[in-house]
């Protein structure tokens, strides 16, 4: 019998997520062996690349679990489906299972951990046995596929070790941004596949749909990816256009430079529709990401959202996740909000160039249309409800005590409800999380201390601690003994149980171990989704909310934008659940390092513990991650 009293895991189409319980500290163990175990029986130890203290691993060469364990009781498999000895992807659908068996260094009485005759790195191998036969969770399929929901999610987390190791090879240099932005404009590059997974597919498939005959109608605020606009234009005659302005190029001084080429370009590709929806002001944008295929009988078939801008470093360079609902009802309801928007746009000015700014905002027919709740749709698995913005009377959110709108209030409702865990993920929905998803998610964790909130948020000014120039005026950022430092933001936000970290990279004065400096970004957004998901292992109670809706009040006052609210659906919670797991983890080990160093504490080593000293009780007991997801 196992000191491990229970395992578990969950995938979506990118990553597996492992969790194990245990009762107490286990006394020896160095960690954990972690094997992937394939429906044929096939087994592979995960790879891992974090050595002893004593040891080195200067190239990050991979060795496994069963020489450098798992030290702790959660775990992502990033290799499932992403290789790390080049870039390249693994085939999609894979089931598989996991073994988790917990060693400690060789002594009589225990069975011994094969080692590789050769060892990959420096120092002396530490031999391991297994203390017990280990555990294993139930079979996942990793996958993109939910029944009549498809829900892909990227890799485009720029700040890796392997990414820095990748290109620094061919590049001769550590990948600067543009580096990067060079490398993922090519249609060919295998970074460029690498990063963006499964998302290209998920558009691609819905215009290969048009090759059976139907229309495309298409809302989109940006456009620059050479692939997707290739797309639109080699199916120009079925293709129907909604593209809104660009933001405002701060060096130009102009609005729309980014979408000026493709506005170009489609104008002369014989669209079968094309308008213009031109705002160029910083009170309202035109925010959607949708396309809907109508059938060659007019029939609306599927619907396509997420928070997927069609660019580049939407693709790649940020993390974004879609959606491909098949499902004429909720179809029929976008294509709806489609046709209500381009009508909208009739009464807008255009701007004399397209350049200049604006003063154009949505009328109050669209917003009548929207204040409404849709009828739910019911899906095989739960069902959707669409929530279209902008959804309030007033044009603008009031600066004192704005009413919550209409489709904030059913998902506020569903965050006062939850019951275990609450996982969100976000770019910048509001300064310092007020009006928005993140301060109702914190209020909820204050008053339920039981309660596990779980957040990664892009921008420094939408973490809840968040210090503006006003705080540092007034000596917000008196704490703070490093003059250069002066720039210092949070990077974590921790309360009973919330947990919450902002997107980060390992600089020059933060690296340690074997670690190098990586790059944090490309563009401005690194978490780009915008995605809530509530209690995902109740059958009953789940919620996932998604689409390109950023989740705080401006978006429901001022910008086109769509939002669905999923219920009853289990398996789709737990996977948009993964994506927010797998970005909390990631940049929570870079906000740690990053907060130790502002507080002029010791970092970690960034080697892996010659002792069992590195078991933490909180990370055991309930509410924990372990806890709860083991």
């Amino acid at each position: 019998m196992s000191v491990i009293r229970s395992a578990r895991a969950y995938a979506n189409n990118a990553v597996a997520y492992v969790a194990w319980s245990v009762e107490q500290v286990i006394a020896e163990c160095l960690g954990f062996e972690i094997t992937r175990i394939y429906a044929d029986g096939t087994e592979r130890p995960l790879a891992a690349w974090v050595a002893f203290e004593g040891q080195s691993n200067p190239d990050w060469v991979p060795q496994t679990t069963s020489v450098w364990p798992i030290q702790k009781f959660t775990w992502r498999d990033l290799t499932v489906r992403q290789r790390r000895d080049e870039a390249s992807l693994r085939p999609a659908d894979p089931i598989v299972k996991y073994r988790i068996r917990p060693v400690a260094r060789m002594r009589d009485g225990l069975q011994p951990v094969a080692a590789p005759a050769v060892a990959q790195y420096t120092g002396a191998p530490l031999p391991l046995g297994y203390l017990d036969e280990g555990i294993e969770t139930g079979d996942i399929k990793v996958t993109s596929d939910f029944g009549e929901i498809h829900a892909a999610f990227n890799s485009g987390i720029l700040s890796t070790q392997w990414l820095s190791h990748a290109m620094e090879k061919t590049l001769g240099h550590v990948p600067t941004k543009g580096d990067v932005k060079d490398e993922i404009v090519k249609v060919d590059s295998p970074i460029r596949a690498y990063l963006a997974g499964d998302l290209p597919d998920l558009v691609q498939g819905l215009f290969d749909r048009l090759h059976g005959g139907g229309e495309l109608y298409l809302a989109l605020y940006e456009l620059t990816d050479p692939l997707l606009r290739q797309l639109i234009v080699e199916h120009a005659p079925n293709v129907h256009l909604i593209l809104s302005n660009s933001s405002f190029d701060k060096t130009t001084k102009a609005w729309d430079t980014e979408n000026d080429l493709a506005r170009k370009k489609l104008r002369e590709a014989g669209l079968a529709e094309m308008h213009d929806r031109m705002f160029n002001n910083n009170g309202h944008i035109g925010h959607n990401k949708f396309a809907v295929y109508v059938d060659q009988h007019g029939q609306p078939q599927a619907v396509l959202s997420g928070s997927l801008n069609w660019t580049e470093n939407g693709l790649c360079a940020q993390s974004n996740n879609s959606y491909v609902a098949g499902h004429p009802e909720l179809a029929a309801q976008f294509l709806q909000y489609w046709n209500d928007l381009r009508d909208d746009t009739s009464h807008f000015e255009e701007p004399q160039p397209s350049s200049a700014p604006a003063r154009n905002v949505q009328g109050a027919q669209l917003r009548s249309a929207n204040v409404g709740a849709l009828p739910a749709v019911t899906l095989d698995a739960g069902a959707v409800r669409l929530w279209k913005s902008p959804n309030t009377r007033q044009a603008n959110k009031p600066s004192s005590n704005p009413a919550l709108p209409p489709d904030l209030n059913e998902v506020y409702g569903f965050i006062r409800n939850a019951r275990q865990a609450v996982f969100f993920a976000v770019f910048l929905p509001t300064v310092r999380g007020a009006t928005s998803i993140v301060q109702e998610a914190i209020d909820m964790g204050r008053k339920d201390t039981n309660l596990l909130v779980y957040g990664a948020i892009s921008s420094p000014m939408a973490m809840p601690n968040y210090i503006s120039p006003q705080d540092r005026a007034d000596g917000g950022d008196d704490d703070s003994s490093d003059a250069q430092d002066s720039h210092y933001q949070p990077s974590l936000f921790e309360e009973s149980g919330v947990h919450i970290v902002r997107a980060n990279a390992l600089n020059s004065g933060d690296i340690t171990g074997n670690f190098e400096r990586e790059l944090l970004s490309a563009g401005n957004a690194i978490i780009h989704d915008k995605i809530l998901v509530i209690d995902p292992l109740s059958e009953d109670g789940c919620v996932v909310v998604t689409g390109s809706h950023n989740l705080g009040y401006k978006a429901s006052y001022a910008n086109d934008d769509n939002l669905v609210i999923v219920r009853r659906n289990p398996q789709l919670a737990q996977a948009y659940m993964v994506h927010v797991l797998d970005l909390y983890e990631h940049y929570r080990f870079r906000g740690v390092q990053a907060e130790l160093k502002h507080e002029g504490n010791r970092p970690w080593s960034g080697f892996l513990h010659t002792d069992a000293g590195w078991q933490n009780p909180a990370s055991i007991e309930a509410p924990s991650l372990a806890h709860y997801l083991g």
